[in-house]
């Protein structure tokens, strides 16, 4: 049977069988669901999480710096930064052509491209035309798609002048499946990589390539198997295998060199307006009453 054009198209640039799915229309549609979100209401929605929680922490406001997202899908986190760290200049990547489309009709002066997955990801950056390396290098929830990982958290080290900051997935007990054919998750109509990295190992990759650096890990704890399409290894259904949505900073400018700090930090709830959640709440209901009835005579 013929491959599809996008499966061809993808092959001839390079990339593997499981980055095609990225090009999906469907992909960019679900990653623009922050669109609709008010301004108040999206500053909410990014920092309930730690990784963001980890920049607003860290990072002064009034300081004037360069920072690139790696996976930048829609562009939403730019948004997001105009509003709270509006002298941060800032810089998009992305594999997905629908997404980084979505985000330049949105924002049209950000500055947001594509990138392959086997590019080099400093060619990437150099390509958009970035002063100077990037101070901040920001990627969340990328590195647990990747082939591989670990090789990815390399460059993304590489690229970051001050300060990496991450989210991805991890366990506490037993190692890392790599292979993609046994750690996965299905969406946009095809599997793509779940890699559930051993945090212990995470940690010492980073320490080996940046072994000056503070690394600081807020593990927010849940079930990663059975949920949302993966297939992962079987201990990942368990409680007792410690996985986790985790982010993870690494600073290289820092008071404290070489100092680890793991704790556990529940993701917050956003606080949305209450005009947002009546919206969300009653809204299914009212438009369930305009709906016409069924003809019951059929």
């Amino acid at each position: 049977m013929a491959m599809s054009s996008r499966v061809l198209d993808q092959e001839r640039r390079g990339g593997s069988k499981w980055y095609t799915d990225w090009q999906s229309r469907d992909h960019a549609i679900s990653f623009d669901f922050r669109h609709t979100l008010a301004d108040r209401n999206l500053v909410c929605n990014y920092e309930s999480f730690n990784d963001v929680r980890l920049l607003t922490e860290r990072v002064d406001r009034q300081r004037e710096l360069v920072l690139l997202e790696v996976g930048c899908a829609t562009g939403d986190f730019y948004r997001y930064l105009s509003l709270k760290f509006p002298r941060i200049l800032y810089y998009g990547l992305d594999i997905s052509e629908p997404a980084i489309r979505r985000a330049q009709e949105k924002f049209p002066r950000g500055r947001f491209a594509v990138t392959e997955p086997d590019s080099k990801l400093l060619d990437a950056a150099d390509n958009m035309g970035m002063p100077h390396r990037a101070e901040i290098v920001y990627a969340k929830d990328v590195v647990h798609h990747q082939t591989r990982p670990l090789e990815f958290l390399s460059e993304l080290l590489d690229a970051a002048g001050e300060a990496l900051i991450l989210r991805c997935r991890t366990r506490d007990v037993g190692e890392t499946e790599y292979d993609p054919e046994q750690s996965c998750q299905y969406h946009y109509g095809g599997w793509m990589p779940y890699i559930v990295s051993n945090l212990d190992e995470l940690i010492s990759h980073i320490r080996g390539q940046a072994p000056e650096a503070e690394i600081v890990v807020y593990r927010h704890r849940m079930v990663l198997g059975g949920q949302h399409n993966r297939c992962l290894p079987k201990d990942c259904y368990l409680k007792e295998t410690g996985t986790a949505e985790t982010a993870v900073g690494v600073f290289k400018v820092t008071a404290t060199p070489g100092r680890v700090m793991i704790e556990d930090r529940v993701d917050q709830n956003p606080r949305y307006t209450l005009y947002f959640r009546l919206r969300r709440l009653l809204g299914p209901l009212v438009r369930a009453a305009l709906r016409p009835r069924r003809d019951r005579r059929r």
